[in-house]
């Protein structure tokens, strides 16, 4: 009872701290970059117009490049959303700031996140606010994974087609054995 009101009074006295103009442009880099993509193959390629259109025209006519493109379309929104469910159930540090999106990877079931919790924010608060995430994210709900070796960094698992998620056994784990990643 008393951690729980020691949370609200913190809530309720300490603002959101906005992100500073690099951070917003690391988080828009996607939206940004294409615009700037297309001018410099207009500019490379000059008067090869139709090599120009033809890169948009294969992403719409072979499946798997068209998967690939609207998994990662996904992604980027997916990791927006996730910030905004993170404000909106107030998954924040003492200093106001959310954990970061590390990456976000295409799932079959949606989407795969790994966040990283800052000093002060535990897996417990995710789990927590995981209804909230979820619909921020437009999603049936959302799966906390704590990494087993490192507590700071978080899998969310974003379902958004409830029938083909299957929930992993309590041995297994969901975090990838790359050396990269674990």
């Amino acid at each position: 009872m008393t951690h729980r009101l020691l949370r609200d009074l913190h809530r309720a006295t300490t603002p959101m701290v906005r992100p500073n103009p690099l951070v917003v442009l690391w988080r828009w880099r996607y939206e940004l970059g294409l615009p700037l993509a297309c001018v410099f193959a207009f500019q490379a390629f000059g008067s090869m117009s139709l090599a120009v259109g033809a890169i948009p025209l294969v992403a719409v006519l072979w499946p798997s490049a068209r998967s690939g493109v609207w998994g990662r379309i996904r992604c980027v929104a997916t990791a927006h959303r996730i910030r905004v469910g993170c404000v909106e159930a107030y998954i924040v540090n003492r200093r106001g700031k959310i954990p970061p999106v590390l990456w976000c990877a295409p799932a079959p079931f949606g989407e795969r996140v790994w966040l990283w919790c800052r000093a002060g924010i535990t897996t417990a608060d995710l789990e927590a606010g995981s209804e909230i995430i979820a619909r921020a994210c437009w999603a049936s709900e959302v799966i906390v994974h704590p990494h087993p070796r490192s507590p700071h960094r978080v899998l969310l698992e974003v379902v958004r087609q409830a029938g083909t998620f299957r929930h992993p056994a309590p041995q297994e784990t969901p975090w990838p054995a790359r050396a990269g990643m674990s």
